[in-house]
């Protein structure tokens, strides 16, 4: 284990805001995170601060190219060493370089003793060095039960994604929480027609290619479950930003614009709410989104419809 090189207190206040206000409160413990500075230049380590790496007897890459060998060494879940492994492949060989934060969940686990940690990345500058800052920061009490939901046994054995009773647990959860989120409903317009066409292996093909292809754009936080035959929920945590969930949607149509051999077009309808603004529970979340998917539908489909429009 490397010696622990500090960071001043201004430095450190610095680096903290710019991983923003969520995450603030957890380094009030150095038990609750480990932050780990990079130079760009070589991926040498300059500094690291907090214990919650050291604590669970974890070693500190010295390098970020020691990235690499952190899911044969650290106790990931394997349901979630296929990401882990992506994740921290792409972070050794530099990769991550873009100035938003880049983030994976991970869950530890030793016998029964289990910790959630989310590693974030934001490039910096400090004493005029580039650095890649990583932090490591131990999940909060709601987000845990969140993450048991989604990375328990309740999956479409198909598809990979939460099936509808967590869908709907996550989302009863999200609708409770206090902060502000974004939900999406999309039907695959003429779903029917490709397996009358082509028979239910090619159906069952796009739906697994329209979630590969979705889940590519969505962040760790976010939620995707398959909740009928062609229909997926999606919650959108932490956006608020009409927007944001604007372009999400625009992206989602765009997306799952496919032609199949033959000429057969695939398209999407997409429903959009808002909480707390469109509903304050899970069933009128569910139910409003449900009503703007219907909307687009009804516009032809190969696009999207807010609630908050529709119900003016």
């Amino acid at each position: 284990m490397a010696e622990k090189r500090g960071i001043n207190q201004e430095d450190l206040n610095r680096i903290i805001q710019l991983f923003g206000e969520r995450r603030k409160s957890r380094f009030g413990c150095e038990d609750y995170y480990t932050l780990c500075g990079y130079r760009r230049e070589d991926g040498v380590l300059i500094h690291y601060d907090g214990t919650l790496l050291s604590s669970r007897n974890l070693d500190i890459p010295e390098k970020l190219t020691d990235f690499s060998l952190v899911t044969g060494m650290w106790p990931i879940e394997p349901k979630l060493l296929a990401s882990a492994e992506e994740f921290f492949t792409h972070l050794a060989g530099g990769g991550l370089r873009r100035t938003d934060l880049c983030n994976l969940d991970i869950l530890l686990k030793k016998g029964d003793d289990e910790c959630w940690v989310n590693v974030s990345t934001i490039n910096t500058d400090l004493n005029d060095e580039k650095l890649l800052e990583v932090l490591f920061i131990n999940e909060d009490g709601e987000k845990i039960l969140l993450k048991k939901a989604i990375y328990g046994s309740e999956t479409d054995d198909l598809t990979g994604t939460l099936n509808r009773n967590a869908v709907m647990r996550a989302l009863g959860q999200m609708t409770t929480d206090g902060q502000k989120h974004t939900y999406i409903l999309l039907d695959i317009d003429s779903f029917k027609e490709v397996n009358l066409t082509f028979g239910y292996k090619m159906g069952d093909q796009v739906l697994v290619n329209v979630v590969n292809v979705i889940r590519k754009h969505l962040r760790s936080d976010d939620i995707m479950g398959r909740i009928g035959d062609d229909e997926f929920f999606i919650c959108l945590y932490d956006v608020s930003d009409r927007v944001v969930a604007e372009r999400i949607a625009k992206g989602i149509c765009e997306m799952t614009n496919l032609t199949l051999p033959g000429g057969l077009a695939i398209t999407s309808s997409v429903g959009v709410t808002l909480s707390p603004s469109d509903g304050d529970c899970a069933a009128e979340i569910y139910g409003h989104t449900d009503e703007a998917m219907v909307a687009a539908r009804k516009l032809g489909g190969n696009t999207y419809c807010f609630y908050s429009d529709i119900r003016k």
